[in-house]
């Protein structure tokens, strides 16, 4: 058991767990990697040679703040191949959880880095977003500055929200430039989750979010003197620059990280409810292969050969068996652990299996839920629970088929997370049935059925939306049932609820 206290541990510790690779700290539910600016410029170099897509996020408080209210905006960063710490507070909490990161990374000063790189080895590199005229004069002072540099081109699409923007034309300007690295300067969260949206559609090794940089360089907007950067105070010379749009902000940032220091001392520190008893069940054995699960404790993070076989188990799961994580009854786990729990998670996703955690102590599930990560880990304190869940889940996968006709209503049954990477099958499921039912002329509406959703993001609303628009022009009842959760908090905050859930609450009442 490791009862590690909030601001007590030893640097060897975290050396012996990390193992001489970046290591990953969970601050406040996001998995920012302990690196330098060295670091990120040789990771986009590798990330270039080996022509894989990937992501990097310049996460600060404000974005943390986003992923407390957003589900998809924390999905995004929780998978994000690369998440640096842009604001000098989480920094601060870092250091004072006991696993310090190098350094405060900012996107306004890797661009130049990125710029510098791209000169010396040949890479080209893309401008998109900011005001009409921003990106092409950014890119005329990079090139400037920077002999050499290729830039594959720059393009300042017009203002629009996220699912009215026009992506068959951006996609096709980077399909023909073909960049090595693509800064996108939409703001979050857009910019995160436009990416998210298409990363899986180009060939762009490096694509990262830079907010304002484009503007920074243009000189449509001046950044702080060396010397607030250097004190940590950029923040406060921009609140002041445009205390209109920017006081709100950041005078929320800062109530948002007191409270939430103070939350958080409170949570590791003060009173917790008692450890529920748990019975030794023989059975259990038989049960877990009854479910095709398999149950692992979580390691002891000094033991590095714990670890690697710990990392081992989350990456070769297979799709065909769910993970349970058994924590052990520890009261905390520190921000070092987190990472790890978090990448084993995340590795289980990627192999396309269920992982749970099984978090029996009161203080440390109740952790997990301050810290929003239930909604991506599966956390639950007794074993029951998730053989209940583990139950539910095969019967769905029995018993349910994605689409289904009958007397003219075609029902379309979302599965418990709809997102980029699995919308397409999705769609070719729907549209082969959807040609014979509108062959047959039996077409009188559809129905969304999204009970058994648990998440969705922007490409799948974007999906939603359009059949919605698809059933209306050709005069046909759209309806949608049992949105909840996560799911129907992303619907509000891309103002769709109005569309779906009235529709929503239409057909709960007449079912």
């Amino acid at each position: 058991m490791n009862n590690t206290p909030l601001v007590m541990q030893t640097p060897s510790a975290s050396t012996a767990a990390d193992g001489g690779t970046k290591r990953t700290v969970v601050v406040l539910g996001i998995p920012f990697k302990d690196v330098s600016f060295k670091d990120v410029v040789e990771w986009v170099s590798q990330r270039v040679r080996s022509r894989r897509p990937g992501y990097i996020a310049t996460a600060n408080m404000d974005f943390i703040m986003q992923a407390w209210r957003d589900p998809e905006q924390q999905r995004i960063l929780l998978e994000a191949d690369l998440v640096v710490a842009d604001g000098i507070p989480i920094v601060w909490l870092s250091r004072l959880m006991g696993f310090g990161l190098k350094e405060r990374v900012t996107g306004s000063d890797l661009v130049p880095l990125f710029a510098e790189l791209c000169a010396r080895e040949g890479y080209s590199l893309y401008g998109l977003g900011g005001a009409p005229g921003v990106a092409e004069k950014a890119m005329a002072c990079l090139s400037q500055r920077y002999h050499g540099l290729r830039v594959a081109g720059c393009y300042s699409p017009p203002k629009a929200d996220l699912l009215a923007m026009n992506n068959a034309e951006i996609l096709s300007r980077l399909e023909a430039a073909n960049p090595d690295i693509l800064l996108v300067a939409f703001g979050a969260p857009k910019q995160e989750k436009w990416v998210n949206m298409h990363i899986r559609e180009w060939r762009v090794p490096v694509s990262i979010g830079i907010g304002g940089s484009l503007d920074f360089l243009a000189g449509t907007q001046k950044r702080a003197p060396r010397i607030f950067q250097k004190l940590a105070l950029e923040w406060l010379w921009r609140m002041l620059s445009d205390p209109p749009r920017l006081f709100k902000r950041y005078s929320s940032n800062l109530f948002f990280f007191a409270i939430t220091l103070i939350k958080l001392l409170v949570m590791r520190f003060g009173p917790c409810g008692k450890m529920p008893r748990i019975a030794s069940d023989p059975t259990e054995r038989n049960v877990l292969e009854s479910l095709k699960a398999q149950r692992i404790a979580f390691p002891d993070t000094t033991d590095q050969r714990a670890v690697e076989a710990f990392r081992n188990a989350c990456k070769n799961t297979n799709g065909k068996r769910a993970l349970i994580i058994d924590l052990e009854a520890r009261a905390w786990l520190t921000i070092l652990e987190l990472g790890i729990l978090v990448e084993g998670s995340r590795d289980c996703r990627a192999n396309g299996s269920l992982c749970y955690v099984l978090a029996t102590h009161p203080r440390a599930a109740k952790a997990f839920r301050f810290y929003r990560l239930d909604r991506y880990l599966h956390t639950a304190e007794r074993i029951e629970e998730i053989f209940s869940s583990l139950r539910t889940q095969q019967t769905r996968a029995v018993e349910r088929e994605t689409c289904t006709v009958s007397r003219g209503q075609l029902t379309l049954a979302l599965p418990a997370e709809l997102t980029a990477a699995n919308l397409e099958s999705v769609k070719a499921k729907l549209n082969q049935v959807w040609q014979g039912w509108e062959h047959e002329k039996q077409c009188e509406g559809v129905i969304v059925d999204a009970t058994a959703l648990e998440f969705l993001d922007s490409a799948a609303l974007g999906f939603l939306n359009g059949l919605r628009k698809q059933t209306a022009e050709a005069d046909q009842t759209f309806r949608c049932l049992g949105f909840h959760g996560a799911a129907l908090q992303t619907l509000k905050i891309a103002r769709l609820d109005t569309l779906f859930c009235e529709t929503q609450k239409e057909t709960e009442q007449r079912v």
